[in-house]
């Protein structure tokens, strides 16, 4: 018999990517780490674009850069000293008045304080003129409410009002004032008056002034507001000279402010 042909069996399945990878040499471990490569390289290039067209810009411009000094309250000296170590520039926008902030002191300031400015940039200040003034009006002859008037249109007010007791018409009249009349005040201060009010004289009892030093006496009637009308000398035995002796009115009469007093004193070789 005819013998059969010998079966030939077909060889075992090999995977392509491994063949390939053994045809080349390269592990299979490997292979992932070759897929990676390219995206890697993808963010390298990013990053560079990134910094070249992003980063650097934003580094270039701060180079240089400087953060602006808080200069409110500062003397426009101090201020010009500080920025020029700077390396800024100060320049005076313009002068405002200010009760708060003193004379040649800054009140605000731009770039404001903290921020950042390059080399070589101003900073732009507003200074103060100090507190606006006004001239102490004329206010004698006023009454009180009159030179609170006269004062309010003045922006300065009335401060501590002394009054003294004088003849006439019951009325207030301003005497006098502090500081005087033309004298310059910051707006809003106080201006003292001396008033004087009119209406009944005090009214005193007459004291015994027998045995006093006429000079003395008579010094003391006229500081009180009393007029020693004159004087009378007469002779008395063993009385000093100069002593008071007898007067007009009597002890105990009612006298009003102003009212006059005659006096008489012991004889003197010097009639005063």
């Amino acid at each position: 018999m005819p013998s059969s042909p010998a079966t030939i069996s077909p060889p075992a399945p090999v995977s392509v990517d491994r063949a390939a990878a053994c045809a080349y040499g390269v592990p299979v471990k490997f292979r992932k780490l070759l897929i990676w490569i390219p995206v890697w390289g993808a963010v390298f290039v990013a990053g560079v674009l990134l910094f070249n067209f992003v980063l650097m810009p934003m580094l270039v411009h701060q180079r240089g850069a400087v953060i602006v000094p808080d200069l409110r309250m500062v003397s426009e000296t101090e201020a010009q000293r500080e920025v020029s170590g700077l390396g800024l520039n100060l320049r005076v926008d313009r002068s405002d008045y200010n009760a708060e902030v003193p004379q040649g002191y800054v009140i605000s300031q731009s770039p404001r304080p903290s921020e950042t400015i390059k080399e070589g940039r101003s900073v732009m200040v507003v200074l103060s003129l100090g507190a606006r003034t006004q001239l102490v009006p004329e206010l004698k002859g006023m009454s009180l409410r009159q030179s609170r008037e006269v004062l309010s249109r003045s922006n300065l007010r009335v401060g501590r009002v002394a009054r003294v007791l004088a003849g006439g018409e019951p009325r207030e009249q301003v005497l006098a004032s502090n500081p005087p009349v033309g004298e310059e005040l910051p707006e809003g201060d106080v201006v003292d008056l001396v008033v004087a009010v009119g209406g009944q004289k005090a009214r005193y009892a007459m004291p015994d002034l027998t045995g006093q030093d006429l000079l003395f006496i008579r010094e003391k009637l006229r500081d009180m507001g009393f007029r020693v009308g004159g004087v009378r000398y007469e002779s008395r035995e063993g009385v000093f000279p100069n002593t008071v002796i007898g007067q007009t009115p009597p002890p105990g009469a009612m006298i009003r402010e102003g009212d006059s007093i005659e006096l008489v004193a012991a004889l003197s070789l010097i009639h005063i």
